[in-house]
């Protein structure tokens, strides 16, 4: 859909842009003489002569989960913004300042203010650390701060003029002001306009956008429980689910103030989910965390043989395993005692390995006449606080250096968040199923929460000339059509809601016939027997999918107790040495049966494969409770053999060049970047950030090389990448007759919004020394396009236009009304919502040396996600991020060990229960992985 320069905004393009190609894309493009220039993200787009959207596909209105937002008199106010400094009046060494407390202490002083001072205190917002947000300007002279006190309960309760503690020194506080800065709301509703050409005013708006956003959490703050870093995730406790083992999923919402090129800017607010320990007495937390639902090996002391379904043992003392369980699940958990009266909060450091009775030091006499004498932690209750220690043989909660609490005296606070790592596999299976909301009722849901919020009512809003419109935005999308499938001979396959049957079709290449194999139960109801039944039924499925079986009884192995130290190793080598032994070769393959969806077992399995072997063997994980059961059997083994098929080297099926415009045969090449960063909890704080990239290398796009780096923890930027192109470069060249690709695409996954720009400038330069540092004058055209998936957009159709899920077909795309003013940027749900409300990913065209048009990057998109070797479905991002995703998460789980431990660990690093489904990389990775 082409659109006028003038008045309409000017054509949202990327960053970077330079000659153009045919429509087809299939022109070999000549190389620029000298190096693009490239500019900043962030106030650097460049407009282009291409159409702003695109329009192919048949349209559609939906609706968004977004609220417009207005000027009231249809000009944004100026709002104040000063610099808060709140400390103790009685200085105190070290003295922490919780979030909560300095809400307290404004709301406090909020409450006490007359005069001048009133009214800028109603009308403002406060961000709980040190920025205050306010239309009417404080009685302060500019450049000049100003002291005020002000007293809080003991308890931290805000309480009404008059009623404070100022005699409680320690309580009493001083409230430094000072202006820093102007903040322009009409600057926010001009840069969605777009009627100025250009986004020069993108630092205005964006500092306009924050501001608001603190005003928009000032209600919520005070109501809900406010969860995570940003800010914008707020909980209640009311209607909130037990879980299993000691957790429970607390409903909630999210709501972010964002610019758009609808006209206006947008309030995105979306139902969120999210997991807590159980609130109450330690014991009896602690008990649940330890009994598995059904009795199945992790019950107190039933360890392997299993435990007595739906059935909590009493908690009287607890082995290693247990303890280091509880240690990791408890670990930075916030408490209160019970032997004293004390509405403190605490926070847990670790579990001691020791019994409460064994744990003994030194304490001075009451009159201190007597020399020290050694004491109990059991004795030290009952002579000091004359209570009895009545699980003596339960280890102490550890929450300072020389601080012990027996646990029957702890009581687990509320809001103790249980992130995915920190989930059981059963834990991870309930929270999708109370998550997984359908489409409709999640509608209902935001609609409620909109409702609930009532920003009408709200007077700070009103004060700051506001209005939040309450009806969802609708908007035009479209559905792009699925591209060809084909399968060996260039068999077509029909698709159906972004699926499709392989009966009668066999694999596109099989590289490799199968020979150096073989199969280990971990079950230990699986036995050989089970497992001979299996394996013949698993080589019809092969032969079914023409992959070459050639060693049909490998061998076969049923291991002793796999959370026994070793045991996994061990039987992994024996299994590699009869695999060497079957074919002369290295080992290809080894299957492993699991008794269940325990992650630990699948990580353990995946680590020893890669470290503890003589080289790295691809494994195949899978469930015994599925090839139990004729009832799905063919489909899970189907699924199998598609992913065996990626790991020997072969391709199960392929999209033709002709459906993936801007792409060129052999002169292409698909690179895919992301990062697993180490886990948010104690113990790793040190701990490295796992960066990946995968790369295509032959002609036609459907083989990949990876090459994975260890870099500084939590850094977004691959500091590495000259080094992994110059890798993937080179084996491309060895499979495309020493030439090098004319063109790469660059698909990013892994970075926040906020750097963007940095990535963008370091990672392009980064591909431009690998492409010199390989030939002098290489310098192919590059296209970064980033895959946003951590984002809260969902899209809502009408009955007419839903699938059976109740969610909008695969293949929607919408690049308009909730999009960038000036980016190149959709959304793109390629895949179909199977199970509660699809997410479509967000992509971001930062840099554009190919040209390629609107139209033909949503269809390029859209097609490779169809292109997944190891599903008969279309995926939710481009493979290239999908599969360099996969990889971060398997070398996570070999840097990143959760427990350093041999025995089983309770939880997965890389959360729930994913490993059971998300297989490995294929066997061409590890060949050129460094």
């Amino acid at each position: 859909m082409s659109r006028e320069l003038t008045p309409a905004p000017e054509p949202r393009r990327p960053i970077q842009q330079t000659e153009s190609t045919n429509s087809a894309g299939n022109t070999p493009i000549p190389r620029p003489s000298a190096p693009l220039s490239l500019k900043p993200f962030s106030g650097g787009f460049t407009s282009g002569s291409q159409s702003s959207y695109g329009d192919q596909g048949k349209k559609i209105p939906v609706l968004a989960n977004f609220f417009q937002v207005r000027a009231i008199d249809d000009k944004g106010k100026i709002i104040h913004h000063y610099d808060v400094d709140i400390n103790p009046v009685v200085h105190v060494i070290n003295q922490k300042k919780p979030k909560a407390m300095l809400r307290a202490v404004w709301e406090q002083l909020s409450l006490e203010q007359t005069g001048d001072w009133a009214l800028p205190f109603a009308a403002c917002a406060f961000d709980g650390r040190r920025n205050c947000y306010t239309p009417v300007r404080f009685p302060i002279d500019q450049g000049e701060t100003h002291t005020l006190i002000t007293a809080i309960a003991p308890d931290g309760v805000v309480q009404q003029p008059g009623q404070s503690s100022p005699d409680d020194q320690y309580r009493r506080f001083k409230v430094t002001i000072k202006h820093v800065a102007l903040v322009d709301l009409d600057a926010v509703m001009k840069f969605c306009e777009a009627d100025k050409g250009s986004p020069s005013g993108e630092e205005a708006c964006m500092t306009g956008l924050m501001a608001t956003n603190v005003l928009l959490r000032d209600v919520p703050s005070k109501r809900y429980a406010q969860v995570g870093a940003a800010g914008n995730r707020f909980f209640t406790l009311e209607g909130a689910i037990p879980i299993a083992q000691g957790g429970i999923v607390c409903r909630g919402f999210m709501q972010s103030f964002r610019h758009s090129n609808s006209g206006r800017p947008l309030l995105n607010l979306d139902i969120g989910f999210s997991a807590f320990l159980a609130t109450g007495p330690l014991v009896d937390v602690v008990t649940k965390i330890l009994v598995r639902p059904g009795g199945l090996g992790q019950g107190v002391h039933g360890g392997y043989l299993g435990g007595i379904p739906g059935r909590e043992p009493t908690l009287s003392e607890l082995d290693t395993r247990e303890i280091g369980i509880i240690k990791n699940k408890l670990r930075g958990a916030k408490f209160t005692v019970t032997h004293r009266p004390s509405n403190r909060l605490h926070t847990i450091m670790s579990i001691t390995t020791q019994a409460a009775q064994d744990i003994t030091f030194y304490i001075q006499s009451k009159g201190g006449d007597l020399p020290e004498r050694r004491i109990s932690v059991t004795d030290y209750w009952k002579e000091y606080y004359g209570t009895a220690v009545t699980k003596p043989r339960l280890p102490c909660v550890q929450y300072g250096k020389k601080a012990f609490i027996p646990l029957e005296f702890v009581h687990l606070a509320d809001w103790n968040s249980l992130p995915p790592t920190k989930l059981t596999a059963e834990q991870t299976t309930e929270m999708i199923r109370v998550s997984a909301v359908r489409p409709n009722e999640r509608k209902i849901a935001i609609e409620r929460w909109r409702a609930e919020l009532a920003y009408e009512r709200q007077v700070k809003i009103a004060a700051w000339g506001l209005e939040v419109n309450k009806k969802l935005v609708e908007l035009e999308a479209r559905i792009l059509a699925p591209p060809k499938i084909l399968y060996k001979n260039d068999q077509n396959t029909r698709v159906f809601e972004g699926g499709w049957n392989v009966r009668d079709k066999q694999a596109k290449a099989a590289k490799t016939p199968l020979i150096a194999w073989a199969c280990i139960s971990f079950d230990r109801y699986y036995d050989e027997d089970d497992m001979r039944r299996y394996i013949t039924y698993l080589c019809g499925t092969f032969d079914s999918h023409g992959i070459p079986v050639m060693n049909r009884k490998p061998a076969l192995f049923t291991s002793t107790d796999p959370r026994q130290p070793g045991v996994v190793t061990e039987y992994l080598q024996k299994a590699a040495r009869a695999c060497y032994m079957a074919g002369k070769c290295t080992p290809q393959l080894i299957c492993c049966i699991l008794p269940g969806r325990d992650a630990w077992l699948y990580e353990a399995i995946k680590k020893a494969s890669f470290v503890d072997l003589k080289g790295p063997v691809p494994t195949q994980c899978m469930q015994a409770a599925k090839i139990r059961n004729s009832r799905g059997i063919a489909s899970y083994t189907g699924n199998l053999v598609m992913k065996i098929q990626s790991k020997l080297g072969g391709l199960t099926h392929q999209i033709p060049l002709s459906e993936l415009p801007g792409m060129v045969k052999g002169k292409t090449m698909l690179l895919g970047g992301d990062l697993g960063h180490p886990p948010i909890k104690a113990g790793y704080d040190a701990a490295p950030t796992v960066a990946c990239t995968i790369a295509t290398y032959d002609a036609d796009c459907s083989h990949f090389s990876a090459q994975i780096r260890l870099q500084q923890g939590r850094d977004e930027i691959i500091r590495d990448l000259s080094a992994m192109i110059k890798e993937h470069l080179k084996v491309f060249a060895e499979h495309n007759a020493d030439a090098f690709p004319e063109r790469i695409l660059i698909f990013r996954d892994g970075i926040s919004e906020g750097q963007y720009a940095a990535a963008l400038a370091y990672e392009h330069d980064a591909v431009l020394q690998a492409c010199q540092s390989v030939l002098a004058d290489y310098r192919p055209r590059i296209l970064i396009c980033i895959c946003a998936k951590r984002h809260s957009t969902r899209f809502f159709g009408r009955d007419v236009d839903v699938d059976r899920s109740g969610n909008l077909p695969p293949g929607l795309v919408v690049d308009r009304s909730v999009t960038h003013p000036y980016a190149f940027d959709f959304f793109l749900q390629a895949h179909g919502g199977r199970v509660g409300t699809a997410r479509p990913t967000h992509y971001i065209c930062l840099l554009d040396e190919l040209s390629i048009t609107p139209n033909q990057l949503q269809q390029l998109v859209h097609s490779l996600c169809y292109s997944f070797a190891r599903c008969t479905r279309s995926v939710s991002v481009v493979p290239v991020c999908y599969i360099a995703d996969l990889v971060c998460q398997k070398a996570r789980i070999i840097v990143h060990d959760p427990t350093g431990a041999s025995y089983a660990p309770s939880e997965s690093s890389a959360g729930g229960n994913k490993g059971t489904d998300l297989g490995e990389p294929p066997s061409t990775f590890i060949e050129h992985s460094s």
